[in-house]
Formats: structure tokens, C-alpha cells, sequence
């Protein structure tokens, strides 16, 4: 198989995927279509050059670039297994038991497994090591 036969594959086991967790809303879906693309991800960069950018990014930083684009007050980032979200919020969002309330001024969110950037979340870890998501919101104006 050529990576172009790869490539095509991935996006037609990827696409199978979205459709049947659109269908189901199951979260094993959820995971195995991240993965996929996450897959695919991987298999962009084996010419050796690498997508996007090569430098990392602050939270703060890509909120500046997507306001350009997007109208929204917050943006977040909580885990959902396996990957990140981030949201974009017009009103300040609560964090909740493990993730924002997305009950109130939620515009919505989407996977960081998306980005062509890689996201630096240094400045919210915690004493341990691990990044605290309840920390991981920045305004913009």
C-alpha cells in the first residue's frame, strides 16, 4: 500500500466513523474518529516537514488569532478522552466537575487534535505536572 492509498483509507474509515457517532453519539465512536484524524495528522508530516507551524502556541496566542475570525468573549480547553476541546464562549463559562458548563453562553468547540499548531498549556499546570483545565481560560476583547 502507498501512503496515498493510506491516506485515503484513514479518511474513508474516518468518515465512516463521524457518521456512525453522529448516529449513536457513542463515545468509544467519538475516540476511535479522533484517532483516526489524529492518525492522519501523523501521516502528513512523514515527508519530514512538518505541518503549520513548528513553533507552540499560548492559549492566549490562538484565542488572539481566532477572535480575527470568530466572535466570542472566552475561550477554554477541557480533556475529553483523546483528546482536548476548546471552546469559545460568549459569556464567562463555569468549570465543573471536570469539564465547562457548556449550559450558558456556550458558542461551541472543537478538537485541538485539529490544529496545525502545537498548543503550549505549561502555564497551567499544577504542582504535579498536570495541566489543571479549571485554570485553562483566557478573555479577549
Amino acid at each position: 500500500m502507498t501512503l496515498e492509498e493510506a491516506k485515503k483509507e484513514i479518511d474513508r474509515m474516518t468518515e465512516e466513523k463521524w457518521e456512525a457517532y453522529e448516529k449513536s453519539c457513542c463515545s468509544t465512536t467519538l475516540g476511535e474518529a479522533y484517532g483516526l484524524e489524529e492518525a492522519m495528522s501523523i501521516l502528513d508530516q512523514v515527508n519530514g516537514v512538518p505541518v503549520g507551524k513548528a513553533d507552540k502556541w499560548t492559549l492566549r496566542t490562538l484565542a488572539l488569532e481566532l477572535r480575527k475570525i470568530f466572535k466570542f468573549r472566552y475561550l477554554t480547553i477541557d480533556y475529553d478522552y483523546p483528546a482536548s476541546l476548546m471552546g469559545m464562549w460568549y459569556e464567562k463559562p463555569e468549570f465543573g466537575f471536570s469539564c465547562w458548563d457548556r449550559s450558558t453562553g456556550y458558542l461551541g468547540d472543537f478538537s485541538t487534535s485539529a490544529l496545525n499548531i502545537e498548543l503550549n498549556l505549561s502555564e497551567y499546570k499544577d504542582a504535579d505536572g498536570n495541566i489543571d483545565y479549571s485554570k485553562c481560560i483566557v478573555e479577549v476583547e
